[in-house]
C-alpha cells in the first residue's frame, strides 16, 4: 500500500481524481438512496412515478454505458468526466424544482446519463495519468476504497437532510459537482486524448462496429467481459436478496446494515488485500478465487445468524475488492488507449446484465417475498460453477490490443 500511495504522489493527477471520486460518490450517496423517498414523501408524487423514474435511471445509466465510453474515446476521458458531472449538476437541480411526473422522470434519466458518462471516461483517465497500464491494479483498488468511503459517508449526511430539507443535499451535491469540473478540467493537459488511428477509424466507423471488432478480435476482452458478467451477477445481491433476507431474519432497519458493513469492509479490506493481490500474476487464479469467497459468504447467510449474516457480508466484501479492481487492470493491460473508454463501458453494461439475471432469479424464487435458507446454499453451488468457468475459459495467450492489429495488419 506505501508503493501504491507513492505512485499515486508522484503522477501528476492522480490524487485530484482519486479524491474528486470521493466527493463523487458522497454527493451522489447523500441523494440516490433517498429518491424514491423524497420523490413519494417530499414532492407528493405516486409510486409508480418513482419506479418509474428510477428504472430510467438504471437503464441510462447501465444501458448508456458503452455510449459514454465510445464518447470518452472520441473526445477523450477528461472532457467526458467534465460533460458526465455537468449533466449531473442538471439533473440534481432539476431534481430540486421538479414537480410533475415527466420532470423527475426526465431527471432521473439526466442523473443515469451522467453516471455513464463518467464511469468509464473516470477509469480510462486513470490509465492515461498512470501511462503504465500494468501499474493500474493496486490504483484501481484505491479508486474502489475512495467510492466505498464515499459510499459510507453520504447516507448519513443524507439522512439528516432528509429529516430537514432535501432539496439542500440537491443543491449542495450540484455545487460540489460544479467546483469539480474546473478542477478536473486542468487534468488535460496531463491525460491527453489518444484518437484511434486512420486505419482504426476506417475499419470500423462508430463505435458499435468498435465494440464488434474489439470482440471478434481480442479473446482476453471477451473473457473479461464474461467474467465482468459473472462478477455482476454475485454483487448485485447486495442490492436485492441480501437486504430482503436481513430484512425477514432480524428486521427492516438491519438492511440499511449490511450496506454500511459492505462499504467500511471495502475500505479496510483494500489496503489489506490490493498489494498482494497485485503480486499474483495469474488472472483466472485470482478471479476464480474471489467468486469462491463470495460463494461461501453467500453460504453464511443461508443459517440466519446474525453475526454469520455480518461474517458473510465481510466476505462477500472481500471477494468484491479482489475481482473488482483486477478486472479494471485487465482490460488496462489488453486493450489499446484508443478504445480504453470503450471496454470500460462494456464491462459497466455486462456487469448490469449480470446483475439483472441475479435479481430476476432471486425475485423469481422468492415466496411471498421472502428467499428461503435453502436458496444461499444453491447459490454457492452457481457461484462455484461460474468461478470453474473462469479458470477454465481463460485465454492463455494474451491478445495485442485492437488497434495495434490493425494497424499491423494494413502495413
Amino acid at each position: 500500500m506505501r508503493e501504491t500511495l507513492a505512485l499515486v504522489r508522484n503522477t501528476p493527477g492522480c490524487t485530484l481524481l482519486l479524491f474528486g471520486n470521493f466527493f463523487i460518490t458522497l454527493g451522489s450517496s447523500i441523494v440516490v438512496p433517498y429518491l424514491a423517498v423524497y420523490m413519494t414523501g417530499h414532492q407528493g408524487l405516486a409510486p409508480w412515478v418513482a419506479g418509474v423514474a428510477m428504472t430510467v435511471k438504471l437503464w441510462s445509466q447501465f444501458g448508456l454505458m458503452m455510449v459514454g465510453g465510445a464518447l470518452a474515446d472520441r473526445l477523450g476521458a477528461i472532457e467526458a468526466i467534465c460533460l458526465g458531472l455537468s449533466v449531473r449538476v442538471a439533473s440534481f437541480l432539476l431534481l430540486a424544482h421538479a414537480t410533475s411526473a415527466p420532470g423527475v422522470i426526465v431527471a432521473c434519466g439526466l442523473l443515469g446519463l451522467g453516471s455513464a458518462l463518467y464511469i468509464p471516461a473516470g477509469k480510462a483517465a486513470i490509465v492515461a495519468l498512470l501511462r503504465d497500464p500494468s501499474a493500474s491494479a493496486p490504483v484501481f483498488s484505491l479508486r474502489s476504497a475512495a467510492n466505498n468511503a464515499g459510499l459510507a459517508v453520504g447516507p448519513l449526511v443524507g439522512s439528516v437532510l432528509l429529516l430537514a430539507r432535501p432539496e439542500l443535499g440537491l443543491v449542495a451535491t450540484a455545487a460540489v459537482f460544479v467546483l469539480l469540473v474546473p478542477a478536473f478540467w486542468r487534468l488535460r493537459r496531463l491525460a491527453p486524448h489518444v484518437p484511434a488511428s486512420p486505419q482504426g477509424r476506417q475499419r470500423s466507423r462508430g463505435h458499435i462496429g468498435s465494440f464488434l471488432s474489439l470482440l471478434r478480435h481480442n479473446r482476453r476482452l471477451l473473457w473479461i467481459a464474461g467474467a465482468a458478467t459473472a462478477f455482476g451477477f454475485c454483487y448485485v445481491h447486495i442490492e436485492y436478496a441480501m437486504p430482503v433476507l436481513a430484512a425477514d431474519h432480524h428486521g427492516p432497519a438491519y438492511a440499511g446494515v449490511l450496506f454500511t458493513v459492505n462499504a467500511v469492509s471495502v475500505v479496510a479490506l483494500q489496503v489489506l488485500v490490493s498489494a498482494p493481490m497485485g503480486k499474483v500474476p495469474h488472472t483466472p487464479a485470482v478471479v476464480a478465487g474471489g467468486m469462491l469467497v463470495m460463494g461461501i459468504g453467500f453460504a453464511l447467510l443461508g443459517f440466519g445468524s446474525l453475526v454469520l449474516l455480518i461474517i458473510g457480508v465481510v466476505l462477500f466484501s472481500l471477494g468484491e475488492v479482489i475481482i473488482d479492481p483486477r478486472l479494471d487492470s485487465e482490460v488496462a493491460a489488453t486493450v489499446d488507449a484508443s478504445l480504453r473508454g470503450t471496454a470500460f463501458g462494456l464491462i459497466g453494461v455486462c456487469i448490469a446484465l449480470g446483475g439483472s439475471a441475479a435479481n430476476l432469479g432471486s425475485s423469481s424464487l422468492a415466496h411471498e417475498g421472502r428467499l428461503g435458507d435453502a436458496y444461499w446454499f444453491v447459490l454457492l453451488a452457481v457461484v462455484a460453477v461460474l468461478a470453474v468457468l473462469a479458470f477454465a475459459l481463460f485465454p492463455r495467450r494474451q491478445a495485442a490490443p485492437l488497434a495495434e492489429k490493425t494497424h499491423a495488419a494494413v502495413e
